[in-house]
């Protein structure tokens, strides 16, 4: 099966995490393109080869299949031009016949290594990363762009651009006139609002910022739907119609970021302290997986960098039991049991499907000394209102 994608579905992160290779050949990588100079094109290529070319010494054979992927994704990341901003990542075993090639946004790390499993653990957390919409308007004009995983895109043709245009200077001699334009105004707004609710309620989107200039804002926020109102994250001034995308995205990006570091100080305090009381909190490896064993999990909170966790784990790929000994029967199925080298992979393969928010802490360090926690829904040892009122 050969496949590029500009989007993982829930359905193909399904079966690349059930994917296996016993020989140790399954090829992942994931490239980061930088800045839009031909020179640093010319250097992320080079630095990716080179790391692919590591990942080709730490292939257990070097068969012609195993050379034949290498090659393959060297043909393909000496061919990018930029790619648009987002990332290259590929999945790969030539042996088994599997190439999955996606382009993705979002901030990786440059990565190369064959193992036994795909490396997801990038790619599963950060499926779960918001969106955000920007709206910016004024009087005359509307623009919608997105801002997800650090990468902007504008989406401005979704709306009607043929509207007429509203003068926001100049007198008038009739107050009817002047009426007219008031009204078309408002309708102008509510046009842009209209659309705003009905690109949500099909979920393009997760959360909502505004721009536009102080002047504007009231006449824009009366016609927000309450459910508007509620996803709203921000708002910053801004000249609509001369904005560029780089200062839109720095604007915007302060407010998410911000906003990030505010929710994880607030949600490492909570989960911290709901573990120190046997509350709703789970501290360290061995803690957190016997939560998500129990289906405790509301959270899981991670490192900001994949990897971080060395300890290894072993999942069992029938029923999803994990055991922090390595085992080859599962003790509750009698299933297969893997052994993933970084315990992180095996309890993101674990989450899929179950309902589990996954969440980075980039801002906030996790308690010492795995790194690793995970807020509850409910602890299954303990009645529901005791946990909340620890």
């Amino acid at each position: 099966m050969t496949v590029a994608n500009a989007k993982v579905s829930p359905e193909e992160l399904k079966e690349l995490s059930e994917f296996w290779a016993e020989e140790g050949d399954a090829l992942t990588i994931y490239v980061q393109v930088a800045t839009p100079s031909e020179l640093s094109h010319r250097e992320e290529r080079i630095s990716a080869k080179e790391k692919i070319q590591q990942a080709m010494g730490s292939l257990k054979g070097k068969s012609a299949a195993d050379r034949a992927d290498v090659q393959r994704v060297l043909e393909t990341i000496g061919a990018m031009k930029g790619n648009g901003g987002l990332a290259k990542v590929i999945f790969a075993c030539h042996r088994k016949g599997v190439w999955r090639e996606f382009d993705v946004a979002g901030a990786f790390a440059p990565r190369a290594e064959a193992g036994t499993a795909f490396a997801l653990g990038p790619l599963l957390a950060q499926e779960q990363t918001k969106r955000y919409c920007i709206a910016l308007a004024d009087r005359n004009r509307a623009r919608l762009l997105l801002l997800e995983a650090g990468a902007i895109t504008e989406h401005s043709q979704l709306l009607d651009e043929e509207k007429e245009k509203i003068r926001t200077t100049g007198t008038s001699k009739s107050v009817h006139l002047e009426r007219q334009k008031e009204e078309e105004a408002r309708r102008h707004f509510q046009f842009l609002a209209e659309h705003l609710l009905h690109f949500y309620e099909h979920k393009d989107y997760d959360c909502l910022m505004i721009g536009c200039r102080d002047e504007t804002w009231r006449e824009i926020e009366a016609e927000l739907h309450p459910e508007l109102k509620r996803i709203l994250v921000g708002r910053f001034v801004v000249d609509p119609g001369l904005a560029t995308a780089e200062e839109i995205q720095e604007k915007a990006q302060a407010i998410v970021d911000g906003g990030d570091r505010k929710e994880e100080e607030r949600l490492v305090e909570r989960v911290v302290g709901g573990a120190a009381s046997k509350g709703l909190g789970a501290v360290g490896l061995k803690d957190v997986m016997e939560s998500l064993e129990k289906g405790e999990v509301r959270t899981l909170l991670l490192p900001a960098q994949n990897g971080q966790l060395e300890q290894s784990v072993s999942l069992c790929e029938h029923c999803g039991h994990l055991e922090a000994q390595e085992l080859t029967k599962c003790s509750l199925c009698n299933g297969r049991m893997r052994r993933f080298a970084h315990a992180e992979e095996a309890l993101l393969r674990h989450a899929v499907g179950r309902s589990i928010e996954i969440r980075r802490m980039h801002w906030t360090k996790l308690p010492a000394p795995d790194g690793i926690a995970a807020w509850l829904r409910f602890r299954a040892e303990v009645n529901t209102p005791q946990a909340l009122a620890s």
